[in-house]
């Protein structure tokens, strides 16, 4: 896909997650849903990924969000607009914050269930699952070296300790996934992930 631009389908993808995103979409808060699906999609995009890959990306975030309340009718919208394809896409890489009784469950646990998802995931999810945090880390890197580790709170819930468990189990199970060869992002993954422990392991 050109950097030049996005697509007509990827452009309504945008304005379908603002429209029904359950909070107040900004354009100017660095922290909003389009600021960081934007973000990801550009990442995405600078490695080649398909239209379909970017659209489930920029959609991850809104079902994530959104709650099991409004599941099956977000649903419903994304394979009627989008395709089944980009629902499974979205489905697949989006993470299990809530349990069957629809409660938010703990940041270790929904990890945990995460990770078994991504194993047996499809490359296109891994690909949005890597661009994702391409761009947490590279924001927390950014936050950190700006404004000092007291604005460690805008790297998310996690504490340092679970930060670095995670980038180091999902790269282990990034590099030895049987079906996703994307050694740029990977790489481009293991060098932010890095140079953030580096700055959290000294603070």
């Amino acid at each position: 896909m050109s950097l030049q631009g996005y697509s007509d389908r990827i452009n309504h993808a945008f304005a379908f997650t603002a429209k029904h995103h359950p909070a107040r979409v900004s354009r100017n808060d660095p922290h909003s849903c389009l600021i960081r699906t934007s973000n990801v999609a550009v990442i995405l995009a600078r490695h080649g990924a398909d239209e379909a890959t970017i659209v489930a990306s920029v959609l991850k975030l809104l079902v994530e969000e959104s709650g099991p309340a409004r599941l099956d009718t977000l649903q419903g919208e994304i394979i009627r607009k989008f395709g089944t394809m980009v629902w499974q896409a979205v489905d697949q890489a989006s993470e299990p914050r809530y349990d069957r009784f629809g409660r938010e469950r703990s940041w270790k646990a929904c990890k945990m269930d995460y990770l078994a998802k991504l194993t047996r995931a499809e490359p296109r999810v891994l690909d949005v699952c890597a661009a994702t945090e391409i761009h947490l880390s590279g924001s927390a890197l950014a936050d950190l070296r700006r404004l000092g580790a007291e604005y460690l709170e805008t790297i998310g819930p996690a504490s340092t300790e679970q930060t670095l468990w995670w980038h180091g189990t999902l790269l282990e199970m990034l590099e030895h996934h049987a079906t996703w060869t994307r050694p740029p992002m990977l790489h481009e993954f293991q060098t932010l992930a890095a140079q953030l422990a580096a700055h959290l392991e000294g603070i």
